[in-house]
């Protein structure tokens, strides 16, 4: 009776570890201004405030952003109404919006997540910016296009792609 049961777990331990495992990517773009979505006043993610939790919703997903400590790192003050942009590419979050000065990247681990920071290349860029994917990365660009970087998410660092130009 034990060298069954003792078997039948070494076989599940077996079969569990050989199970066939895929990728995907988990992106979406919310409410950017580039070719794939187009951003209307009523419909850009504003924060929110839930008692005293700042919150803004990702509308695509459903999913809640709690961004308190964000907005601490900015020193901004929490309250509704601030424009924001996210983007979700290959599973991690990235925010940023009025009176940021930062870009914040967000690693999920269950219903939590790791927060960066990252200085913007340039201290005066017009925000919120747009968001697009370039490569599997983030591009971050002004409205006219003033500005565009890239965000490389493997190196977690800003690559210039156009000075001050238009893409």
């Amino acid at each position: 009776m034990r060298f069954k049961l003792i078997f039948s777990i070494l076989v599940l331990l077996i079969c569990t570890s050989c199970a066939t495992k895929i990728n995907f990517e988990q992106t979406c773009l919310t409410c950017v201004q580039s070719q794939r979505l187009l951003c209307k006043d009523h419909e850009c993610p504003v924060t929110a405030m839930i008692g005293e939790d700042c919150i803004v919703v990702m509308t695509e997903t459903g999913e809640k952003i709690f961004i308190n400590e964000i907005l601490k790192g900015e020193k901004i003050t929490p309250r509704s109404g601030i424009n924001v942009t996210i983007a979700k590419i290959r599973g991690r979050y990235f925010i940023t919006g009025e009176e940021f000065k930062h870009l914040w990247m967000l690693t999920p681990k269950g219903n939590q997540a790791k927060i960066n920071k990252f200085v913007f290349p340039e201290s005066d860029l017009q925000m919120p910016p747009i968001f697009e994917i370039n490569n599997k990365n983030l591009l971050m660009r002004g409205e006219n296009k003033e500005y565009a970087y890239i965000f490389n998410i493997d190196n977690e660092k800003w690559e210039n792609l156009t000075p001050k130009a238009g893409l």
